[in-house]
């Protein structure tokens, strides 16, 4: 069988896409990506083909620039008019990849396509394949929460030069996109009801990178990462996340700070560089398990891989879409949550307090690994991949 993933346009959406891959390759099916320029490196790191379709667009500098151009007097931002902006630019962004997954697809002929909810392009490669398509989340399924395009939206709000793309494609627009969803997250973390339903346990794949033998050496003190992924400040600045309240917490409580960040953010915590242990692009799955909690941006990739160590969090979100991943940590108790912007020095205290003593938190992280572990590893997902991609009818 030859399957195809189509993941959208930021390798933090890819990453949660390769142990499928690779169950799928070990089960012996023929794998190719398709994708632009800006998941390249994170494809070819993880070993898999790939064939680049459309043009490159970097969305945090879009999502940045659409914020400030809906930004209100008293600096509040209109979210629903961020998404609708950023909408229409995936409907320009679809129409380029458009241009060059079909006559791929056509040659290579899939016999199923897994494709992101925002790569809006997988249902035309799909009907282009006369193939079934199936979503692959990143996350809990916020795009259903919001109503995104193909993910339970009605056709009629769509942007309209999305639809006329489909109609062009001869690709029917739906308001499921998919015949069923691939869902590495755990149920209790799920922002809505996701129907046709894939679980897969979530195996952490924060792709490829030298490790320093400190990080993964059982720490002589409590040990607490700090990390905000890769793109929150470039897109939202330093205010949004409090990193100088969250490292002075944790060295307060007698704590071995280790900061995971990307190579542009490490000048945001150089005033603490003889107190703490900087590594850049270091896969924050190999530091986890040596720590006792995690301060975080609220991301869906920190979160599960925390979650599936068992490691209590600790979370300051900045953005709609991490507040609603967070919502249901928290009401698990596996996470406390902190203000991103103007979150004060005692607020943090007892966050990380929480975090690090608090027998409840602990215990429900360890619940929440537990759920993790007794979910369908990729290897049966592969199997109810198998039997869909035999039902062409559905397509």
């Amino acid at each position: 069988m030859r399957i195809l993933f189509v993941p959208f346009s930021a390798p933090s959406h890819y990453l949660p896409m390769v142990p499928l891959i690779w169950a799928c390759r070990m089960a012996g099916h023929e794998v190719c990506v398709a994708g632009d320029r800006s998941v390249e490196a994170a494809v070819l790191a993880s070993g898999t083909p790939m064939v680049t379709i459309g043009r490159a667009v970097d969305i945090a500098d879009e999502q940045k620039r659409a914020r400030r151009l809906v930004e209100r007097p008293d600096g509040s931002v209109d979210e629903l008019a961020v998404i609708g902006m950023m909408l229409e630019l995936y409907a320009e962004i679809t129409r380029a990849a458009a241009a060059d997954v079909v006559p791929f697809v056509r040659d290579w002929r899939p016999d199923l396509v897994l494709g992101d909810p925002l790569a809006f392009v997988a249902p035309i490669a799909a009907a282009q394949a006369g193939a079934p398509m199936v979503r692959h989340l990143w996350g809990p399924d916020i795009m259903r929460a919001f109503r995104v395009a193909g993910s339970g939206a009605p056709v009629r709000y769509w942007p309209a030069s999305l639809r006329e793309l489909y109609e062009r494609y001869a690709c029917e627009p739906r308001a499921d996109a998919g015949v069923a969803t691939v869902d590495p997250c755990p149920a209790s973390l799920e922002v809505t009801e996701v129907p046709e339903r894939i679980p897969v346990r979530y195996i952490p794949y924060n792709g490829s990178g030298i490790v320093p033998p400190s990080v993964v050496a059982r720490p002589r003190r409590r040990r607490v990462l700090v990390t905000w992924g890769t793109t929150l400040i470039r897109r939202e600045g330093i205010d949004k996340f409090p990193v100088a309240g969250v490292v002075k917490a944790a060295l307060d409580h007698d704590c071995e700070v280790v900061a995971a960040v990307a190579a542009a953010d490490r000048q945001y915590i150089e005033d603490f560089r003889s107190e703490i242990t900087i590594v850049e692009n270091v896969p924050i799955g190999m530091i986890m398990p040596t720590c006792d909690a995690v301060v975080h941006h609220g991301a869906s990739g920190t979160m599960l891989t925390a979650a599936h160590h068992g490691v209590p969090q600790v979370v300051a979100p900045a953005t709609p879409d991490v507040q609603a991943y967070c919502v249901p940590l928290v009401a698990l108790g596996a996470g406390v949550s902190v203000r991103a912007t103007g979150a004060t020095q005692d607020s943090i205290m007892d966050a990380m307090s929480a975090a690090l003593t608090g027998d409840e938190i602990r215990g429900a992280a360890a619940d929440l690994r537990d759920e993790i572990a007794a979910q369908p590893d990729p290897a049966e997902a592969v199997a109810r991949l198998e039997r869909l991609a035999g039902r062409r009818e559905v397509s």
